[in-house]
């Protein structure tokens, strides 16, 4: 009689919890209902996978994606980290903050020992894990590491499950990723003609907007980063915009309006400018209807950038430089900005790039995210995306169809108009063992590269 008890037992058992549980008769984990060891029927049929997803290893790697002609790593560093788990599955996560590479790196490493153990699937608890563990040192190489982590954890689940992040993320409300291009007017003259001509070529490219910083080659801001500004004037240092510069950037802009009716332009002025310069800058392209100005003021002081925003029927974008939800919110709240752009390799990850998303969306802000970074951060933004209900429009960076060809699972499709979600599992990237090893920095030589 026990027998066929226990035979009908484990038949509803298996029935109610489907197939893919194992009913067995050893002694069974801790009970849901007691807490003690047990050999109840129900208890026993558990996912026959009990694998917790454990992380086994943590490394951080500095490489350069792009080659020169000569066949050597050039371009900008990036900042990339490995996760693998005790039965051999492999994330890879992006903090890439220009500059910071091999800080970060650094404090991929201290923070080591605290992820080692842990469970790829408690992503939540190893993001707050770090951040309060290292709550005394918060800055941006700090969030960067966990960014990387974090996308990294995403990664390892979604392969486990089988599934493209984003479904694990709400599912699909975007089929295509609208995208800007990104400082494709090239080396032209500053004319209205040459900007004209040059827009009307990336319209029937197939590109609908773009964005360039056209206060770069002006003389006041040349050299704006690096030590070969202190042979300029007051204005660079006082971020005071000349009367010709101004009027230099709105005759580009004419030309760029004339040669694309219909395509959104996109300004970045990097943080240049102070709460003056800021306000005559947007009055003069003004009537040319730029898409936004992005960063025309510092971050850091939020009222600011509220001032100028203020005055303008241009919208700011703002919100790279941003290190949590705990500064977005601020800004948001305050309507310093209409369009945030978090970066996710910056800001902490996936996960929170999903929270600041969130709190925009309480707002009607849209979200148009960061991304001049390297192909770990795009994926991961390309799935935040296809789930976001509020994105609006994403940085295309550069010319993905060299590396995209060779990461990105199923290949790339290159496009000035849209990029495709990801459909393979976890954010859709391969990297080969020879290809991490042929585009790796060490160090000092990423020091030196940044």
């Amino acid at each position: 009689m026990p027998d066929n008890r226990r035979t009908f037992l484990t038949k509803v058992a298996a029935g109610a919890l489907g197939s893919g549980v194992a009913v067995g008769t050893g002694v069974s984990a801790v009970s849901a209902w007691t807490g003690a060891q047990t050999n109840s029927v129900v208890n026993q049929a558990r996912p026959a996978d009990n694998d917790m997803l454990k992380i086994a290893k943590v490394e951080p790697f500095i490489m350069q994606t792009s080659r020169d002609a000569q066949g050597k790593l050039t371009g900008t560093p990036y900042l990339f980290c490995r996760l693998e788990t005790t039965e051999g599955i492999v994330g890879w996560g992006e903090g890439t903050n220009f500059q910071k590479e091999a800080t970060i790196a650094t404090e991929i490493e201290m923070v080591k020992p605290w992820v080692i153990g842990q469970s790829a699937y408690d992503i939540e608890r190893t993001w707050a894990m770090i951040f309060r563990a290292r709550n005394a040192m918060h800055g941006s190489a700090v969030q960067s590491t966990i960014s990387a982590i974090d996308m990294a954890l995403w990664d390892i689940v979604g392969q486990k499950l089988n599934l493209p992040v984003y479904k694990l993320l709400g599912g699909k409300i975007n089929d295509k990723i609208k995208i800007y291009t990104s400082y494709r007017w090239g080396n032209i003259p500053r004319t209205a003609d040459a900007y004209k001509k040059r827009t009307q070529e990336l319209v029937a490219e197939g590109a609908m907007a773009g964005k360039f910083d056209p206060f770069f080659d002006e003389p006041d801001f040349a050299g704006y980063s690096n030590a070969t500004a202190s042979r300029y004037d007051s204005d660079i240092w006082s971020r005071q915009a000349k009367l010709s510069t101004i009027n230099n950037v709105a005759e580009m802009i004419q030309g760029i309006r004339e040669g694309g009716p219909n395509f959104e332009i996109c300004i970045e002025a990097h943080a240049k400018f102070n709460a003056d310069s800021a306000p005559r800058i947007i009055k003069a392209v003004e009537p040319y209807n730029p898409f936004w100005l992005e960063e025309p003021v510092p971050p850091g002081n939020v009222e600011a950038m509220a001032r100028v925003q203020r005055l303008s029927s241009v919208p700011i974008a703002a919100g790279e430089r941003l290190k949590s939800r705990l500064e977005v919110r601020e800004y948001i709240e305050r309507d310093a900005l209409r369009i945030l752009q978090p970066d996710a390799a910056r800001i902490g990850g996936i996960t929170e790039l999903r929270k600041v998303a969130s709190l925009a969306e309480t707002h009607w802000i849209p979200v148009a995210p960061h991304n001049p970074n390297g192909p770990i951060c795009l994926a991961a933004h390309l799935h935040l995306a296809t789930s976001m209900s509020n994105f609006m429009i994403l940085e295309e960076g550069h010319d993905r169809q060299a590396e995209g060809d060779e990461l990105f699972t199923g290949g790339w499709q290159n496009s000035r108009a849209y990029f495709m979600p990801r459909e393979t599992p976890g954010l859709g990237l391969k990297f080969s063992d020879d290809y991490v090893r042929q585009h790796s920095l060490d160090i000092n030589t990423a020091e030196r590269s940044g």
